[in-house]
């Protein structure tokens, strides 16, 4: 024996089926959305591993041009540049994903470190060079939150 099942009546409980699927995974994905985001907190412990590297990368160089490493004499300066290069990249996306740097502070940082991609050829191996370098990781470490303004 059949039963005969009107459609309207067929059609609003796919309605109603659907429309509680649809809530629910509305609901569910949401909860499991909210928990497994990262925290302001671990957002920004993450900018600041990333601006950590990129200083301790910039006092690499700065260390080389010190100590007059032998890489950039008789212009060895290509290996500074394309460390300078990296760390402009880096920079730029360390600035995009730290909300909490003003626009102006990002910009004379990146303003700063293309001026030194600029000499790096010809001046990579002199020591005023390698200061300039390291002033600007540490003004990195400062602006990102990893040391006090001296």
């Amino acid at each position: 024996m059949a039963l005969y099942t009107p459609q309207a009546q067929r059609r609003r409980r796919i309605l109603i089926v659907a429309f509680a699927a649809f809530v629910l995974g509305g609901v569910l994905g949401g909860v499991v959305g909210r928990f497994t985001a990262p925290t302001p907190a671990e957002r920004v412990t993450q900018v600041q591993e990333q601006a950590r590297q990129m200083s301790a990368q910039l006092r690499v160089v700065s260390l080389h041009a010190d100590t007059g490493a032998a890489s950039l004499e008789a212009g060895g300066g290509a290996g500074s540049a394309l460390a300078l290069q990296r760390a402009d990249g880096d920079l730029a996306g360390a600035l995009q994903q730290a909300p909490w740097i003003p626009a102006q502070q990002g910009d004379a940082l990146r303003s700063r470190l293309h001026q030194l991609q600029r000499t790096a050829t010809a001046q990579a191996a002199t020591p005023a060079f390698g200061a300039d370098v390291d002033r600007l990781a540490n003004d990195i470490d400062v602006t990102f939150g990893l040391a006090a303004r001296p």
